[in-house]
């Protein structure tokens, strides 16, 4: 005759206490707790960034790695090849994935890749500039 040993274990779980993220009171309130002690202020924003993004578009020709404002597809480019000192931030994406700024050089109206892109695929130049007002 087999005995099946069977043993119960009674869980006891803490309800999860909901941590509220640090910040400005305006955006989350916050009540202040008698053990800690008061947070900073807030930082000042410095005032509404607004944002204008431009975008270059050329398809990859399965020869070249060095492409122009010339080779852009003007249905689907806002811009040529802009200067990367005049932008806050340069994105290439190939064949729709992000490329690492070590793969590529932007310089104004020439984008120089290290490796010569499949054809066809497309190339895309994300240009970003931030603007404080």
């Amino acid at each position: 005759m087999r005995r099946y040993v069977t043993q119960s274990y009674t869980v006891r779980r803490q309800c999860p206490q909901i941590v509220q993220p640090l910040g400005c009171p305006a955006i989350f309130p916050v009540k202040p707790s008698p053990t800690c002690p008061p947070c900073p202020p807030c930082p000042c924003t410095p005032g509404i960034i607004r944002t204008e993004t431009y975008q270059y578009t050329a398809i990859a020709d399965g020869v070249k790695n060095v492409y122009t404002n010339s080779d852009a597809v003007m249905p689907f480019s806002t811009s040529g090849i802009l200067d990367p000192n005049e932008v806050s931030v340069v994105n290439l994406f190939i064949n729709g994935m992000l490329q690492p700024p070590n793969l590529y050089v932007v310089q104004p109206g020439v984008l120089i890749l290290s490796d010569i892109p499949v054809q066809g695929v497309p190339l895309i130049l994300q240009f970003i500039k931030m603007i404080l007002s």
